[in-house]
């Protein structure tokens, strides 16, 4: 299994359509049911929503669909949030969940003018970009008054 990275991936961090939304995830958690093969004694209790006799898995995988982290053996019976909460929670196995220095901000690479590497945030880049549209906005208005 794939160990949990702190970084965006790049496919995140480059996109301006998924980076707002994606920019502090890891990768994904689902679970399903597969099919078991159970004692007579226990197959109530491993008898999913469905009618079906199965056991619950929850796995984790990060953007590159690489495998982090995985849960099986739950009843079928047993719903999501308790098998979540029991991967959340347990002394041995339990699921990475990494956390990040709230003071870090993420860093963008930009090129300017000069081919010059800058370093700006998200946020400053944000500004900037409003700046400008502000800048283009008052000339426009100054040169229609200029040319009335």
């Amino acid at each position: 299994m794939a160990k949990p990275e702190i970084a965006v991936p790049r496919k995140i961090r480059e996109s301006t359509r998924f980076y707002p939304y994606f920019k502090d995830c890891v990768g994904a958690i689902d679970d399903t049911h597969i099919f078991a093969m159970v004692s007579q004694k226990k197959t109530p209790s491993f008898r999913n929503r469905k009618g079906d006799i199965s056991q619950n898995m929850l796995a984790a995988c990060n953007f590159d669909v690489e495998f982090m982290y995985v849960l099986s053996g739950w009843e079928g019976s047993a719903h999501d949030s308790k098998v979540l909460n029991d991967a959340l929670t347990r002394n041995s196995n339990r699921l990475p969940v990494p956390e990040e220095d709230e003071s870090a901000e993420e860093v963008v690479e930009e090129v300017n003018d000069n081919n010059d590497e800058v370093l700006t945030t998200q946020d400053q880049q944000r500004e900037y970009a409003n700046q400008w549209r502000e800048t283009i906005a008052s000339n426009m208005w100054n040169n229609s008054i200029e040319n009335s």
